[in-house]
């Protein structure tokens, strides 16, 4: 137990450390859930995350013309191309040009209906390519698809973990949560875990948040939502336990209070079912 701590310790420091660390990155799997996602996380480091592979599992914009037009977008489609194009440039800013990427394409705010699908494909990555360590979303009800990136990724790594199969660490970004006390979102800090878990929070210096900010910057579609998040530091931590078939906190999650087309009783509806079917599957050794 003291030699999986000591490398798991291991693992969560290379995996993070800053973009001009000398350390040995490890084979890392990116798994978020939009395109700017990777950049709330890991903007200030993404230099050292060259040979790291990227997947997004939404196409990225609501299937919705009016909120196009509220953007400045005839059609979705014109908007979901322009969200790609500045991933584009974020990506050549961040000095990731040239990262592998590809994107599983649920519908923009729908991930939770595929949380089936979502983590079979994850299991198929992770075992030909046995990463080592893999970025992904915490459990919040920030946003529907954050929480189906979250659940996808542990069963994925569950699943392989039952084979007696490498299976990677999973290392959380911190993004966004209900605040109790105010109608807005808690940006840039991890809701307490369920029990503690080892997590680290980098100071980034005047270079640091300049090069992070240029990142963001990018993103022109977003700028009212990205600037709700501090550039002081960027925070990660090794992924608790979670139980999916639970709100993540007492009281609405955020996005209970926003019409994004699912609440939280009904993501955990959902993860139940596919908790149920995945694990019907580890049973009868087929995925």
């Amino acid at each position: 137990m003291e030699e999986t701590t000591r490398t798991a310790d291991d693992l969560l420091a290379r995996a993070t450390a800053p973009a001009n660390d000398p350390c040995t990155m490890p084979r890392t799997l990116i798994v978020f859930a939009h395109p700017d996602d990777e950049s709330i996380a890991l903007g200030a480091r993404l230099r050292r995350l060259q040979s790291a592979h990227l997947v997004h599992v939404t196409d990225g914009v609501p299937h919705n013309d009016k909120e196009s037009r509220a953007h400045g977008f005839a059609t979705f489609l014109k908007y979901r191309e322009a969200k790609w194009a500045e991933l584009k440039h974020a990506l050549s800013v961040g000095g990731v040009s040239g990262m592998s990427r590809e994107c599983f394409e649920a519908p923009y705010q729908e991930a939770s209906y595929r949380l089936s699908q979502l983590t079979r494909w994850l299991v198929r990555l992770m075992q030909v390519r046995e990463f080592e360590v893999v970025f992904t979303h915490p459990y919040e009800g920030g946003h529907p698809d954050h929480d189906a990136c979250a659940f996808a990724v542990r069963h994925a790594v569950a699943f392989l973990e039952g084979r007696k199969s490498p299976a990677p660490l999973i290392v959380e970004g911190a993004f966004y949560h209900a605040n109790p006390y105010h109608p807005e979102m808690s940006a840039g800090s991890f809701l307490p875990p369920p029990h503690i878990v080892p997590e680290t929070a980098y100071p980034l210096s005047a270079e640091e948040q300049r090069r992070k900010q240029a990142v963001l910057a990018c993103f022109a579609t977003q700028q009212e939502s990205l600037r709700r998040f501090p550039l002081a530091f960027e925070r990660f931590r090794i992924a608790p336990e979670y139980e999916f078939r639970m709100p993540p906190h007492p009281g609405p999650v955020f996005y209970d209070r926003h019409s994004w087309g699912i609440s939280s009783q009904s993501f955990c509806e959902l993860a139940w079912e596919a908790d149920s079917a995945l694990h019907e599957e580890l049973e009868t050794a087929y995925l």
